[in-house]
């Protein structure tokens, strides 16, 4: 049990610095300080959601009894449904946007 809770603490703490860091850039990129802020945010937000779709998949795979839910497990579960509640909403967005375009310039054409 030492092991898994070291590895524990390392992992929370990879996992938030790496939140920390990317809430930073997106504070830096909205405020137009830096125009490479974008760059590596969009490359950090890759290696979360891969760490965390990995991290769900071998955590809570059928085969693999949890002993308990740690406050790890409660971090990772939140950034995956707000993963999925950004991307699902930010989809239908970015359709109703293409739309409005499209009419637009269907109208303007007419």
């Amino acid at each position: 049990m030492v092991f898994n809770k070291k590895i524990n603490d390392i992992q929370e703490r990879g996992f938030n610095a790496l939140l920390y860091i990317s809430y930073f850039l997106i504070i830096i990129s909205f405020l137009g300080f830096s125009k490479t802020a974008p760059v590596f945010l969009e490359n950090i937000d890759y290696y979360i959601r891969v760490y965390v779709c990995l991290f769900l998949i071998w955590r809570f795979n059928p085969l693999r009894h949890v002993e308990q839910f740690t406050d790890l497990d409660r971090k990772i579960a939140f950034s995956a449904g707000m993963l999925i509640i950004t991307t699902t909403v930010l989809n239908q967005y970015i359709l109703y946007v293409k739309q409005k375009i499209k009419n637009v310039i269907i109208n303007k054409n007419q």
